[in-house]
């Protein structure tokens, strides 16, 4: 709804200080349960004023059955309704949502940004909003929590249109580095992959199959040399950032010995072919450091450790000072490098072991990225075998992420299945590790493509930013958010940046894909066909991909390869209209690049309906 026709609403909330809903005399219609309080404020602050009965129900009642929480939930609604009167319309709900017709309703909080009303930084402060409100419920904390730090982020930036601005500044926040416990006699097999759920020891007993299950690899000590004494601080950051991305984003385990000790400090404990530890734990990672007053060169390498023969290196030079402060780019794109290059050795080793690859989030993301309906369907096995296993909260944010790609590719409608499934989903994989990158950038996108709440999303995304700068999935999903909320500029910039961290990666095309949208819908043709033909190299069939350069070359004027990529679409897409891409509830359709698309594939040649 456009914000000045909610000036004229009749209706009015207040969210600010103590929960309150007038009527236009005046009149106070607000419930007396919190609770009750708690659910016209959730619905009044989502994008749309809707909200799914499941989400309602996870926030308000997580610790009951569902059948108590949907009598509850109900129980809330009559009491709303009765303390509502005559104003009872206002809410409208079904069997699956729940909805505030947010055109009758004028928030203050909407006054405040709109500088309508002027308000001292102690009235508008975070903790005021939903002041008092107290809904003993984890869920909902969490909720309100995160809520407060978008509420705090828009009244700081003094404006009511969304910004997303990616804080760029990465301090080092006060949180515990990423677990690495040394693997010895008695604690083989215990290491980082242990927060990812219970394992079987390394070796030994039934973790004798492991290998067939999760795969382990070792961080080796650094070699530091040249000038300044922080040489090791900067090591083991380096590292801990390293061994974060591979947990993170994989069930890849991690074992330490970056401080010397374990098996590696003699050769009498030596790993030759076919030793215990170098069947357990077969890839090293090592850095090389060389300090300067200036700068540091970092080499990167990864290792058999069967017989420390080299299997990759490469290196970077960077700034000093910018390494200390973790912000240094060149640093990020060398670590996705070597992750990818991780990825793709024990991928390699796996090549004639179908069922170890068929137990490995590895291999499901990589079904994901392929796209089709039955890499999909394949991925969610792998998953769901995992989660049985070794529940993470990496493999349930990629099973909501799944959710998005089944809607994006026209494989699953739009519908209260799709939505409960991908809400259970993300919920579970903030329960497991709010602090994970990957979980946190896959629920944002989850949070931005389904169910268009860009602040709460814009919030997962600088938190997953924060806490692991080097993870480009974080940057590109973020980049796509811009899109859905019209800034695609911003979203372009962004796409740069992950196009240069995620250059090595086997799903580049993925990234690829993004600045090719993000470029089409700044009106940046030239160079979106230009990523878009990339992309294509990978994914010839990619039917996103074939509407963006349709709609890019009709804007240019070259109508017969307008033409033919519209032939492309309709051979992979039969169904494919400007409709069915509106019934979908494409999220960017109402912005001003929105409609470039759709003026670009008319244009084109693809039909209404």
């Amino acid at each position: 709804m456009d914000r000045s026709q909610q000036s004229e609403a009749a209706y009015r909330m207040y969210l600010i200080g103590p929960f309150a809903i007038t009527d236009p005399e005046g009149k106070v219609l607000t419930p007396k349960s919190q609770k009750s309080q708690a659910i016209l404020a959730m619905l009044a602050v989502s994008l749309r004023g809707s909200r799914s009965r499941v989400w309602l129900r996870d926030k308000l009642w997580s610790d009951r059955p569902e059948d108590q929480a949907s009598a509850s939930l109900r129980q809330a609604l009559l009491d709303i309704r009765k303390c509502l009167g005559n104003a009872r319309d206002i809410l409208v709900a079904d069997k699956n949502t729940v909805s505030l017709r947010m055109d009758c309703i004028r928030l203050d909080i909407d006054d405040i940004l709109s500088e309508r009303h002027t308000a001292g930084d102690d009235e508008v402060a975070a903790e005021h909003f939903l002041e008092g409100v107290d809904v003993r419920d984890p869920e909902f904390e969490e909720w309100l929590t995160l809520e407060r730090q978008v509420w705090q982020r828009r009244c700081d930036e003094g404006q009511l249109q969304h910004k997303f601005e990616p804080k760029l500044e990465f301090a080092r926040e006060q949180r515990a580095p990423t677990p690495l416990v040394p693997l010895t006699a008695s604690n083989r097999g215990k290491d980082s992959g242990a927060a990812n759920g219970p394992s079987d020891d390394a070796t030994g007993g039934s973790g004798s199959n492991v290998s067939s299950r999760q795969w382990v690899v070792a961080i080796l000590p650094s070699r530091i040399a040249g000038q300044g004494e922080n040489g090791p601080i900067l090591a083991s950051e380096v590292t801990s950032l390293i061994a974060k991305s591979l947990v993170e984003g994989t069930d890849i385990r991690v074992t330490d010995f970056s401080f010397g000790g374990g098996p590696w400090a003699n050769s009498s404990n030596g790993v030759g072919p076919g030793s215990e530890i170098a069947l357990a734990t077969p890839i090293g990672i090592q850095l090389e450091l060389t300090l300067t007053n200036q700068t540091v060169l970092i080499v990167a390498s990864i290792l058999r450790l069967a017989d420390h023969s080299l299997i990759w290196k490469d290196s970077c030079v960077v700034d000093k000072r910018l390494l200390e402060r973790g912000e240094s780019n060149q640093l990020h794109a060398l670590i996705n490098h070597l992750i990818d290059e991780v990825h793709g050795s024990f991928l390699f080793r796996a090549e004639g072991g179908r069922l170890e690859r068929e137990t490995t989030l590895v291999e499901a993301v990589n079904s994901i990225f392929r796209l089709s309906r039955e890499d999909l369907d394949r991925a969610e096995r792998i998953l769901h075998k995992i989660a049985a296993d070794r529940p993470s909260s990496s493999v349930y944010a990629w099973l909501a992420f799944i959710r998005t790609f089944r809607v994006g590719q026209r494989f699953s409608p739009y519908d209260s299945t799709i939505i409960e499934e991908a809400e259970f989903y993300a919920r579970k994989a903030l329960e497991l590790d709010v602090n994970n990158s990957v979980a946190l950038a896959l629920v944002g996108h989850v949070h931005s493509f389904l169910f268009c709440e860009y602040d709460y999303a814009a919030g997962l995304f600088e938190r997953a930013i924060r806490i692991n700068p080097a993870q480009p999935l974080g940057w590109d999903l973020y980049s796509m958010l811009h899109c859905y909320a019209g800034q695609p500029e911003k979203a372009m910039a962004m796409a740069n940046w992950v196009q240069n961290l995620g250059f090595y990666s086997v799903h580049k095309y993925y990234f690829d894909t993004t600045k090719c949208i993000s470029a089409a819908l700044a009106g940046d043709h030239a160079a979106a066909i230009a990523a878009g033909e990339d992309a294509l190299r990978m994914r010839p069939d990619f039917n996103s991909l074939l509407r963006y350069m349709a709609a890019s070359h009709a804007h240019r004027g070259e109508m017969e390869l307008a033409g033919r990529y519209v032939e492309r679409l309709e051979a992979v897409e039969p169904n494919f209209s400007i409709e069915s891409l509106k019934d979908n509830r494409y999220p960017l359709l109402k912005t001003g690049g929105g409609k470039m698309l759709i003026a670009g594939l008319t244009k084109a040649g693809v039909k209404l309906r």
